[in-house]
Parts: structure tokens; sequence; C-alpha cells
């Protein structure tokens, strides 16, 4: 019977968080499963094979102009991105033909007023606003000049149906006060979302300042368009990028997420995706969806990188503060997505295999 059939494939599949099969990828169902032979009761070789897809909030930061060869190692046959940004606005050659959805960005007040022109003509749907202009080092810009680029350039677009990102404040103390700020001189703004950046070690501290943004906007969804753990340690890397990857997925109010970064080792960075090479390493493995992380015991420890070459130099970190404490998911709660697949995927199966018997 073909249920049986299916029942000893998917015990002979050796499902482990510490060494996952590898998935067949198809568009036909999102990490479901499908039936790849006869639907005839006498043909016992009926099989099932697991998809992967897409991940609609998984995305990439790269902005590696010295090694842009390199952007292709995210987009391989199994891999989850499904958004990359570089931090400017025009298309960059090298993404132009990824398939994956491009996000422009307009950092700072410069040229500002091509920006309508620009976005048109590559028919953007969505565009994300100044970078860290809380920031000196950065686009560096006052909250109420901010608001008004944003009603002469900025606002326009949302006309012609493109999806309009706020901007996106560091992670320091200058942050949330500079948003709190910006969004009271802007209160004729549309802002369909709003960009976080956040730098630090720990998960409690992050999901504390996810919930803090969220309250302080408003209720209004989020991107987190830059995050990492800046710890010395890789395991702790390693187990952070697991935990956050899977809260983000499952939280309603994140509409996508991008891990920074997507860059070869830099000053012995520990959170970077890629080997010396420009080949992708355990963590970018595992955050792209080509693998998982598997780990022993800690790493030696090395020192964090301030930005890997990307136009975001700071890593300010942030301690717990005072908001809103989340529910945290069980240390194991992240065993799903390493193993690539879900229980409604599973469901499915079963409904399947019970259907064709």
């Amino acid at each position: 019977m073909i249920l049986w059939h299916w029942l000893l494939v998917t015990s002979s599949m050796k499902i482990s968080a510490f060494g996952p099969f590898q998935p067949v990828c198809s568009e036909n169902w999102i990490r479901g499963w499908y039936k790849t032979s006869s639907s005839s009761r006498a043909d016992s070789r009926a099989r099932f094979t697991l998809i992967c897809a897409k991940n609609a909030k998984r995305g990439l930061s790269f902005a590696s102009v010295d090694n842009t060869a390199d952007v292709l190692n995210f987009n391989q046959t199994a891999s989850e991105i499904s958004w990359i940004y570089d931090w400017g606005t025009p298309v960059p050659p090298y993404l132009a033909s990824s398939g994956v959805e491009y996000i422009p960005m307009q950092w700072g007040a410069g040229n500002i007023e091509n920006l309508s022109t620009t976005v048109k003509a590559q028919g953007s749907k969505v565009i994300l606003g100044f970078n860290e202009p809380d920031f000196k080092e950065q686009s560096n810009i006052d909250p109420n000049f901010a608001a008004q680029l944003w009603m002469k350039y900025i606002e326009p677009l949302k006309a012609s149906g493109v999806r309009l990102g706020g901007p996106a404040v560091s992670s320091g103390g200058s942050g949330i006060p500079w948003m709190t700020s910006f969004l009271a001189a802007c209160s004729n703004c549309t802002i369909d979302f709003i960009p976080v950046h956040w730098y630090g070690t720990g998960v409690a501290g992050f999901y504390d300042y996810l919930w803090q943004m969220h309250n302080k906007s408003g209720n209004k969804t989020l991107w987190i368009t830059e995050y990492a753990n800046t710890s010395l340690n890789q395991t702790e890397v390693d187990e952070f990028l697991n935990q956050t990857t899977t809260y983000l997925d499952g939280l309603d109010w994140v509409e996508r997420y991008a891990w920074f970064g997507y860059f070869r080792p830099a000053n012995g960075s520990a959170y970077n995706f890629m080997n010396a090479d420009g080949g992708l390493n355990d963590l970018g493995k595992h955050y792209i969806g080509a693998d998982t992380v598997v780990r022993s015991g800690p790493s030696t420890a090395t020192q964090a990188s301030n930005g890997g070459g990307n136009p975001t130099k700071s890593l300010p970190t942030v301690s717990a503060g005072a908001g809103r404490q989340p529910t945290f998911l069980p240390a194991n709660n992240h065993a799903l997505a390493r193993w690539k697949f879900s229980i409604s995927g599973l469901v499915g199966a079963f409904l399947v295999a019970i259907a064709s018997i």
C-alpha cells in the first residue's frame, strides 16, 4: 500500500537535528510533500519527496563591491532567500538577473530627488528609508528634516503603489528617541513598516528590543534589515541564529529579516556567512538553507568584525530594556527548522497518502 510505503520512506530518511537529508526543491508545494509517481493502487513504487521553497521572510544584505560574484552563492537550488538589498537604490548589474527580489534604499539625503524616477523605472514595489539617520557615521539626518524629505520625495511614491519602509535607526541609545521624534514630525507620512537594526549578544536583548520597537512605532509591522550576534564564541552565534530565525518566522508582525552579514571573514568575525574563498561556511549554509550547523563545542574566540566592508560600519549593542517581555521559545524549538520540514507538511503528506490507498 502507498501509505505503508510512505511510512517506510519517511522512517528511512534519518531525520536528525545533526544530520538532515538533502531536500529536493520544487515550486509545487511550499515546505510540504508531493507524490512523484503514478496514483495507481497497484504502484507500490509511489514515493513522496520533501520540498523546500523560498522563505518569504528571509533575505540578505550584501554590498561587497570587491567580490560581487560571491552573491551567486546564495541563489543555489535549495536557497530559502527571497529578497536582497545593498543599501543602494538602482539594481546593480550582478543582481539584476538573480531572480530574487531587490529592495532599493534611500540611504541618506543625497540624490533623493532622483528616487522616484529610479524606483519607477525598475518597477520596485517596496523601498527602504534612511539608514541609521541618528548616527553621525551614517546618514545623520535631523528627524524634522527627515520628515520634510519624506513628504517631498518619498510619500508621493505611495500613489504609485509602492510600499514605504521607514528610516532604520541604530540600536544604540539614540535610535528610539530619534524614531519617536520623526514619527511625531511626520504624522501625515505613510509608513507601511519599520526597518530595524540590532547588534549585541543573547536572544533576550534582541527579542526585547523588537517588542520595544513594535510598541514605540504604534504596533507597526517590522523588517529586521540588519541583525547579528557579535559574540566572540562561534557556538553562541550559531545557536543565536538557529533560535532567532525560528522565532522571527513565527512572529506575525515581523514581515522580513536579513542577518548581517553576507561577507568574507574580516578581522576574525564570527557572524559572517562566507569563508575566505567566498564559499559558504556552516553558518551561511544553514541560513540560506543548504545545510545545518553542527558544532561539537566552543570554537576559538575571535574578534568581532565592524561591518565586513558594508556601508554600515558601527555595531552598537543593546541590553534588555523595560519594554514588553516576549514569550520565549524553548531552546530546542528550532529543531523543525533544522530538519527542513514542518508538522503541516507531515499532515499534508499523511492526507495525500490516505487518499491514494
